[in-house]
Parts: C-alpha cells; sequence; structure tokens
C-alpha cells in the first residue's frame, strides 16, 4: 500500500541519511529512535494509516501508548503525517509508490526534521539521530579508526586503530594529561642536554613546534 510505505519511508527520515537534539526531540528521544529504527517505522506506519482520518491527536495516542518518546517528539510525527495527507493526498492515494515518496520528501522532510531537531552538523552524511558526535566528521557509525584517541565508530569501545600511540605521553600514563603538560614546560625552550622525549620532532631544541604536537594529543587515549 502505498500509503504504508510513505508513513515507513519518513519514519526513517535522518535514519538512512544518519548529541543533543535543538527541537522538540530530546537526545533520549534520538537516541531511541536510532536504537530501535524498525520498530519505531512499523509503530508509526500503522498509527499513521489508523489515524488517516483522525488527525494528530489520533496518532499521538497511538504512539504513546507503544513508544518510549516525549509527547513533544511523538508530536514531530503526528505534524509530518497531516503534512504528508495535505500536499501529497492525490499523489499516495492514486499514484506509484515513487511518486508518493518524492512528494512527501520534498513537501515534508525539511519541516519534519526542523521539528525534531534532526541535523547534520559536522556534513558527515550522518545526522545526530545516530552519529554520536555530529561536530565531529570523523565520527559516526560505521567510520574507519583514525588513532586519535576518539570512538569514530560510536560503538561505545576504543578499538586499536582508534586508539593512539601517544607521542607526547611523558609518564607512560597511556593518557596525555596535565602531569604530562608539567614535564613538557619543565624542558620548555631548553637547547642544550635537553630531555630526549620532549623534543617530540627530534629537531634539537623544546619549543614552539613540540608544542603544538603536545597539544594535538592533549587529552588522548594510549595504546
Amino acid at each position: 500500500m502505498v500509503w504504508k510505505s510513505v508513513l515507513t519511508l519518513f519514519a526513517a527520515v535522518g535514519i538512512a541519511c544518519a548529541g543533543i537534539a535543538q527541537g522538540n526531540c530530546t537526545s533520549l528521544d534520538l537516541e531511541y529512535i536510532c536504537q530501535n529504527t524498525e520498530y519505531v517505522q512499523s509503530v508509526s506506519a500503522d498509527c499513521g494509516l489508523a489515524c488517516l482520518s483522525e488527525g494528530e491527536e489520533c496518532l499521538e495516542t497511538c504512539m504513546i501508548e507503544q513508544l518510549e518518546l516525549t509527547v513533544p517528539c511523538i508530536g514531530c510525527f503526528g505534524e509530518q503525517v497531516v503534512c504528508v495527507i495535505q500536499n501529497c493526498y492525490f499523489a499516495c492515494a492514486f499514484g506509484t509508490e515513487e511518486a508518493c515518496a518524492e512528494c512527501a520528501l520534498s513537501n515534508c522532510e525539511a519541516g519534519f526534521n526542523e521539528c525534531a531537531g534532526i541535523q547534520d552538523a559536522d556534513n558527515d552524511t550522518w545526522t545526530n539521530l545516530c552519529d554520536c558526535n555530529d561536530t565531529n566528521p570523523l565520527v559516526f557509525p560505521g567510520a574507519d579508526g583514525t588513532n586519535q584517541g576518539f570512538d569514530n565508530d560510536c560503538n561505545g569501545l576504543l578499538s586499536t586503530d582508534e586508539l593512539t600511540t601517544c607521542l607526547t605521553d611523558m609518564n607512560a600514563d597511556q593518557i596525555i594529561g596535565t602531569a604530562d603538560l608539567l614535564i613538557f614546560l619543565g624542558t620548555f625552550d631548553c637547547t642544550e642536554n635537553c630531555l630526549e622525549e620532549a623534543d617530540f620532532n627530534d629537531d634539537g631544541v623544546v619549543g614552539a613546534s613540540d608544542l603544538l604536537l603536545f597539544l594535538s594529543e592533549f587529552g588522548l587515549y594510549c595504546f
């Protein structure tokens, strides 16, 4: 059925593109939707069909009974269904599935994303719906490790290819922190008999270039 297809499609807006929400959906709402994508799609599609002639209040009541989402967030799904009905009735009731989906995406996707607070702030093609750090384009589900101490693939773990070798870990405690900074500053501007470990770029001087290297690793975990 075309209507169910487009409602299912719109339940996944942002997921297919795939923080802190800026719209009506909280960060917990977005996390819930991301972790329960197929279930949310199914419920929103079924409720949308059941409430086509009843309006937003019916849809919200139907979804509240089945989903662990806040009322304001569920309200965005209601607005979405109303938008599709108002703008794409003939395309969805009498046209092809493709025509219905194209109409819905063209007319209602931006409004739903704005209402829910779904965005791709770092332009890595993954929105904050499933992107665990939407300010870093190197971090998104399935991303390759960059050996910079980031959870690149958003799985909650740091794998070997995500950890850094920590060139500037001066006290060998597996993290670049304040203790390392104090050791480094004690050798800054040294030109003779320097602490070899502080001359990170091996130019014979502990200077600004070494400080920049240190700051680039500050706060990172090592392996």
